[in-house]
């Protein structure tokens, strides 16, 4: 009896609460991200060039080895269309990492073919 007294208060205090929930303030009902959460950026590894494609944002971009070894690392002023010759080691898998100024991170694996 006494492990069912926690879940019958937690069970009230949810009902009490989500009943109460319609008279709370818009900005706490608002949860959504001022951020678009859905911006994807595309990163093709092919002939020897990698082509990103996706946000038009500044930032740093990375290139490492799976094993953690930095192979480059550039400022890129816009990603929305990013050309880069580079040559990397067949079958070898890379990680590329972009950090943009306005702190969001994205990383893409890929392997070279």
């Amino acid at each position: 009896m006494k492990n069912s007294l926690p879940s019958f208060c937690f069970l009230i205090f949810s009902l009490v609460f989500f009943k109460a929930s319609p008279n709370l303030p818009s900005h706490i009902l608002n949860l959504q991200s001022t951020h678009k959460l859905d911006e994807t950026v595309s990163v093709i590894y092919q002939n020897n060039t990698l082509f990103i494609k996706g946000i038009h944002v500044n930032g740093n971009l990375k290139i490492y080895s799976i094993i953690g070894n930095m192979i480059m690392d550039m400022n890129i002023q816009d990603f929305s269309k990013v050309v880069i010759p580079i040559n990397l080691e067949r079958q070898n898998l890379y990680i590329i990492r972009i950090e943009t100024t306005d702190n969001r991170i994205f990383t893409h694996k890929i392997v070279a073919h």
